[in-house]
């Protein structure tokens, strides 16, 4: 029982240290009603890094996420028919513990859920093993679990519905010295294989091109195929469809041609939607949702929210899905994930602002052309430096570190 909960107690660590280096039915879960952008609770018990996917799929919306049960981290989800509410399916899983679930659509029209989990074993830091495993949604019911890796650590994972990416490492390091870039099949053949050490992440990825995170927070595309590296100054960046994104210094780039100024917010990221784009915008304490309809950005609604937060989204029958992580306690990473379903009008004369009752706490490559369209967002207030942003990313490493030590030992 001991090194089971050393297993976990590890597992949870290294969940932290991979996000640091960079929310119902008519009646939900815990009894609140559900309304239009109104707030609800989807669980009060996750942690800082424990990680949350959400998608639409088949007309209904899967949100999967992580929360700790008895010092044990789990995945746990729910399903969204319009605002109707019902517990998800889960796959069978069989390992100390699980987390980390991304939930992707594969190009051949089936749902992929991938995770990371621990098989069972007794384990010190120096022998942990994490597995990137797999399983596919078929009539509502998850299939076999699959494991696409069988030893090593997997740190990071994406994928484009055609293959998988994989930020893996033969044996654990917590200065991610020996990390090694793979492409993989959807069955966990290796495709290609690139040693690049100091990644501590895989943001996104699309037709063979990665865009990862290094341990000293800065981003680089990288070309699987000839291993070319390409560094880029970002705050987030990403592929929406074949197009690349990036949010930097308060100015949102898509496919180098089309920029938003949204100079208070810390980051933001589009999502296509009515040939137009959803932005989703935030900074400690704020969320904002923004339409641009191909002419011009109208404001949708704000939420007031905790200093540090983690968005996700997806659009469904003219729906946008709105969940978010809140860490309410840094000593512990306690947070809880939220949902908002809000309409998205075709026009829009004004905004909504909306308040969580949480208690909040401190918080948190420039693609040049001569030929591009610019838009601005309607406020303009001052925005603070993130705790998390301000913090060096090997001190986190150094301090997890020790905080291992004694609890091996």
């Amino acid at each position: 029982m001991k090194d089971k909960i050393k297993a976990i107690v590890i597992f949870f660590i290294l969940s932290l240290i991979m996000l640091s280096t960079k929310i119902m039915a008519q009646t939900n879960l815990n009894g609140q009603q559900y309304t239009n952008t109104s707030i609800i609770i989807i669980t009060n018990n996750s942690r800082f890094g424990y990680g949350f996917s959400i998608t639409g799929y088949n007309g209904l919306v899967y949100i999967y996420y992580t929360e700790l049960q008895s010092s044990i981290a789990t995945i746990n989800g729910l399903i969204f028919n319009g605002t109707e509410e019902m517990n998800a399916p889960l796959p069978n899983f069989n390992d100390l513990g699980e987390g980390s679930p991304l939930l992707v659509e594969l190009n051949n029209g089936s749902l992929m859920l991938l995770w990371g989990g621990v098989p069972m074993g007794n384990y010190s830091l120096n022998n942990l093993t994490i597995l990137l495993q797999a399983s596919i949604l078929n009539n509502n019911v998850w299939g076999p679990v699959i494991n696409l890796t069988n030893n090593g650590d997997a740190l990071s994972y994406y994928s484009d519905g055609n293959y998988i990416y994989l930020v893996y490492e033969p044996t654990l390091s917590l200065t991610y010295n020996n990390t090694i870039l793979e492409e993989l099949t959807l069955s966990g053949n290796v495709v290609k294989s690139l040693n690049i050490p100091g990644i501590v992440g895989i943001v996104s990825a699309n037709n063979g091109y990665a865009i990862v995170q290094f341990v000293n927070s800065t981003y680089a595309l990288i070309n699987i195929n000839n291993g070319s590296i390409e560094f880029v100054n970002a705050t987030i960046i990403g592929f929406i469809g074949n197009s690349l994104y990036q949010f930097y210094n308060g100015v949102l780039t898509i496919n180098q041609n089309l920029t938003f100024n949204l100079p208070i917010y810390e980051s933001a990221f589009p999502i296509s939607w009515n040939n137009g784009y959803v932005i989703i915008a935030w900074r400690p304490g704020l969320l904002s949702v923004y339409y641009w309809n191909g002419t011009e950005l109208q404001p949708v609604v704000n939420y007031t929210v905790q200093f540090t937060i983690i968005p996700r989204a997806t659009i469904l029958n003219n729906n946008l899905y709105l969940a978010w992580f809140g860490l309410n306690n840094i000593s512990t990473s306690q947070g809880s994930i939220y949902m908002a379903i809000t309409p998205l009008p075709y026009q829009i004369n004004q905004y909504n602002n909306i308040t969580t009752t949480n208690s909040t706490i401190n918080n948190t490559s420039t693609i040049s052309t001569s030929n591009t369209s610019s838009y601005n967002s309607i406020q303009n207030t001052t925005s603070n430096k993130s705790l998390f942003s301000s913090i060096p990313i090997w001190v986190i490493i150094i301090v997890v570190g020790i905080v291992v030590f004694f609890i091996l030992y």
